[in-house]
């Protein structure tokens, strides 16, 4: 019965922590109207294997408010999730980096009220990463 319990919270904490880290790239991957949106994204493979060793992501976004708010509370919420994080506020300015170790993910948000700035690396094989 023990064993069934603790099987049922790791399974329950492993589904907290990949839904919560999927907050922010389902707010990535929709499609945004308002203001003036870009969006960049490169995939980096390895040449031997065809394999993601690295996807970075960036969105840049003005004149939309309250998808500048979306985006930091989707970061808030992340926060009990990450395995690292910082955080800066002054006045209007709003800066958060988190960080995951598996597969490593450094994630930062720049906010300046309507103007928004995320950028979402991920790092699939560090070893490919490191070798290039």
């Amino acid at each position: 019965m023990k064993k069934l319990l603790v099987l049922l919270l790791l399974f329950v904490a492993s589904i907290a922590t990949s839904s919560a880290q999927e907050r922010i790239d389902k707010l990535l991957d929709r499609d945004i109207s308002e203001g003036t949106t870009t969006m960049r994204m490169a995939v980096k493979r390895n040449p031997t294997t065809g394999d993601i060793v690295k996807r970075v992501k960036e969105f840049t976004t003005t004149g939309d408010r309250s998808l500048a708010k979306e985006f930091i509370q989707a970061f808030e919420a992340e926060r009990d999730n990450a395995d690292g994080w910082e955080e800066n506020r002054r006045g209007n300015v709003v800066q958060i980096t988190a960080v995951w170790r598996n597969p490593k993910r450094i994630y930062t948000l720049t906010s300046t009220g309507a103007t928004l700035v995320v950028y979402a690396q991920t790092i699939y094989d560090e070893m490919t990463e490191k070798e290039e």
